[in-house]
């Protein structure tokens, strides 16, 4: 769901956030490509959990969120993923996932807002996900649909 498509204000999206984050000890943020591929990010697990934030590119929310809400709520209790970790995916095992490190945080651009501070931004890990036939974004032949998964950062397993 697009909040700002719906004549949400920035200030009204932190806020949902904010609300989320008290509520669940998370929220998402949905970034629609606008020609480009979708973001989803979490925001809170920095400050409730200590984790890095979750991120998923090339898929719409209703793909993303309940990929991310079954990692992150392994992480509210007690799990911590590493760059590097694969993973089945949570809900069906279809694909396989593996974490990158975010490069530039910059681009979880709310958690950045709410929670960096003078000692750093928040980092982040993305889920990459392969295609029905268990091939990687990086891999020549992958066919992960229409508009692709853009890497955050450097893959450790190639």
């Amino acid at each position: 769901m697009c909040l700002k498509c719906q004549g949400w204000s920035d200030e009204d999206i932190r806020e949902k956030s904010r609300r989320d984050i008290e509520q669940h000890g998370w929220g998402y943020v949905h970034v629609e490509g606008g020609g480009r591929p979708s973001l989803t990010y979490t925001v809170g697990l920095t400050r409730f959990h200590g984790h890095p934030e979750l991120a998923v590119t090339g898929l719409d929310a209703d793909q993303a969120t309940p990929l991310l809400d079954g990692l992150a709520h392994e992480v509210r209790h007690g799990v911590r993923l590493a760059p590097g970790d694969l993973l089945a995916e949570p809900c069906c095992e279809t694909h396989l996932l593996q974490l990158v490190e975010v490069g530039d945080p910059r681009h979880l651009a709310q958690a950045q807002e709410i929670y960096a501070s003078r000692a750093g931004l928040v980092p982040g890990l993305q889920v990459v996900w392969t295609d029905d036939r268990g091939r990687w974004p990086w891999e020549h032949d992958w066919d992960g649909g229409t508009w692709g998964q853009p890497l955050l950062g450097r893959p450790l397993r190639l």
